[in-house]
């Protein structure tokens, strides 16, 4: 197999080339840094790509996600210290194919190998793909917004199945009580989506970005609205990748807060869907953290 090791450590880079020369692997090239990685990537298109996270100029995180928008459906292997910080691993390995942490021993790259390279069905290859986009764009989002706020924000879980629209609410499982904020995709590839959270949590999530009193105008608290505006950075965090693979252009509506349960909050998925028709259906769960409390929510995508 081709591959591509991408390390500042020249150290770790020649062992690794050992290690995968020994397995009767081809190291194609070797990069010490984000730039010269993606250069690497374009001109060789290497079939495994194995990339450190902690580099000089673009971190690995990063070099991800370039590598992601070139080809969705490339191979990559996180290859990061135990010690990093274990949020944001689990935000790096849904974005990714797999893991390796250092120190390493030589069998955890063909283990790693081989559960990457498994053949799967042309269907499941296509749900890989709206999964590691989806996860990508999530993740983005979740780095950017813990920056942004003395909240943890995680990436918990990242799935794509196939269902009818009240089936992906209902596997959410926030109860009778749920909420959500959700925008429809109406000009262009038919597509909701929805953050889902339970109602007794609104006023938690949205002091986030905001501390002290909030007050009622017009109908509507400022809980809510505040709500509403994370909820469409959420959702347009997971649209826009969609559709940038697409190569579609889009209109997403205006968020919209649903309350009611379960049944609203299906009815307004399938304003602009069938709802008796299966969807391959986006599944993600979201944990935020704030001073030993925690709220959890569901981001659904049809």
């Amino acid at each position: 197999m081709k591959i591509l090791i991408v390390d500042d450590n020249a150290d770790i880079r020649s062992l690794i080339r050992v290690i995968l020369e020994s397995g009767g692997h081809t190291v194609v090239a070797e990069a010490e840094d984000g730039k010269s990685a993606l250069k690497a990537f374009i001109a060789l298109r290497p079939e495994m790509v194995l990339l450190d996270i902690i580099m000089p100029g673009r971190s690995g995180i990063e070099v991800l996600e370039d590598i992601r928008k070139i080809d969705p459906a490339a191979k990559v292997i996180i290859v990061t210290a135990v010690e990093q910080d274990k949020i944001n691993r689990r935000l790096l390995l849904r974005g990714a194919d797999g893991i390796i942490y250092k120190p390493f021993h030589p069998e955890d790259f063909e283990k790693a190998f081989k559960g990457v390279l498994h053949n799967k069905p042309l269907e499941a290859e296509k749900s890989d793909t709206i999964e590691k986009l989806a996860a990508g764009g999530l993740s983005k989002c979740m780095l950017r917004t813990s920056d942004a706020s003395t909240w943890a924000w995680e990436l918990c879980e990242v799935g794509v199945y196939s269902g009818k629209i009240l089936d992906a609410v209902k596997r959410a499982d926030f109860g009778p009580a749920a909420a959500s904020v959700q925008i429809n995709v109406r000009h262009g590839p038919a597509f909701a989506a929805s953050l889902l959270v339970r109602s007794a949590d609104i006023e938690f999530i949205s002091g986030c970005f905001v501390n002290g009193p909030l007050y009622c105008t017009k109908g509507l608290d400022l809980h809510e609205v505040l709500v509403i505006e994370i909820g469409n950075i959420i959702l347009n965090a997971l649209v826009n990748p969609l559709l940038g693979a697409l190569k579609k252009s889009a209109l997403p509506s205006v968020p919209m807060l649903i309350k009611g349960g379960p049944g609203a909050v299906a009815a307004g998925l399938g304003s602009c869907l069938d709802p008796e028709l299966d969807y391959r259906i986006i599944s993600a769960s979201i944990a935020m953290r704030r001073d030993g409390r925690l709220a959890r929510a569901g981001v659904v995508g049809v």
